[in-house]
């Protein structure tokens, strides 16, 4: 009976330390295979950031080609600020709003004739053609809508682009090797902004000063905390004081903007509901109020009329 035990035991053993063994091997294969995935995964979204930040990006060259040629107030420049770097965006836009302009004639067109068939053909052409028209402006009103859209976002994104930019001046990079590993961080969360920063890199590579692509940068997404940035390094750079510091003030004061803003609005929101309670609470309220009293007069007034 001994025996059996001990043969019992040992070969028990055997196929736990087999199994250990397996399990080990096998563990360590998963752990290699997650780390080549995750190299090569690395590696291409590397590729990928080093493609977006070289000359060749055909979305950078066609914003630096509608810099040096176009004024700011044209329409491939407003394209830009709402986010369209193709070239074939202007053709695109046109088309669109061509199109749009050209529904909008024929529905109303066809909309008057129904509706009011006694005025003439001329007339309901002319109330067409002001619709259409209309509609034209409208589709450029709704690009400069979407181009302040983007300016708010990048807005908000700005303390964060200064507090990262912050840190890797602590850790001892330049600020043209900060402003290049805040680009690939932003590349991979919010490509939009990456790109607009990624111009910032180019433009310094080019050889044009920090603070003019800075500036360039406050008028390409409108913010102008990033054209004060751009005056502050230049005031840095004229009076030899430390980036690191003054990029540490500017982060506070962001910091410190952010905060006044959010406290206005939460100051203003009492006075925007106003106007909405008193629009949908009062005619509720009035009639809690009155219809009671109305009824009491209408059954009084029934009452005193022959029975």
């Amino acid at each position: 009976m001994t025996e059996t035990m001990i043969l019992a035991a040992l070969f028990v053993a055997t196929l736990i330390v087999s199994f250990g063994i397996m399990l080990y091997f096998q563990k360590r294969r998963d752990i290699a295979r997650n780390i080549g995935a995750a190299t090569s995964q690395h590696q291409d979204v590397d590729d990928d950031i080093d493609r977006m930040l070289g000359t060749g990006n055909e979305q950078i060259r066609y914003y630096l080609d509608v810099v040096q040629h176009d004024s700011p107030n044209s329409l491939r420049m407003r394209l830009v600020r709402a986010g369209f770097f193709t070239k074939r965006a202007l053709i695109n836009f046109n088309i669109i709003r061509t199109v749009v302009a050209g529904v909008t004639f024929l529905l109303t067109q066809i909309l008057l004739s129904v509706t009011l068939p006694q005025f003439s053909t001329a007339i309901l052409s002319f109330f067409a053609m002001a619709a259409a028209g209309v509609t034209f402006i409208l589709t450029s009103a709704v690009l400069e809508h979407l181009g302040k859209r983007r300016s708010r976002e990048f807005r908000k994104l700005f303390p964060d682009f200064m507090d990262l930019l912050l840190v890797c001046a602590d850790a001892g990079l330049s600020i043209n090797a900060s402003i290049d590993r805040v680009t690939r961080e932003f590349l991979l969360t919010t490509p939009d902004f990456g790109i607009q920063l990624s111009i910032i890199n180019l433009e310094i590579r080019a050889g044009r000063p920090l603070h003019e692509a800075l500036r360039n940068f406050s008028k390409r997404i409108g913010v102008e905390e990033a054209n004060t940035l751009a005056v502050l390094f230049r005031q840095s750079e004229e009076l030899g004081s430390s980036v690191s510091k003054t990029l540490r003030v500017f982060a506070r004061e962001m910091r410190q903007m952010r905060l006044v803003r959010a406290e206005e609005k939460a100051n203003a929101l009492p006075v925007k509901m106003l106007f909405p309670m008193a629009l949908f609470m009062f005619p509720v309220n009035l009639v809690i109020v009155l219809v009671p009293i109305l009824l009491v007069i209408l059954r009084m007034m029934l009452s005193l009329g022959p029975r």
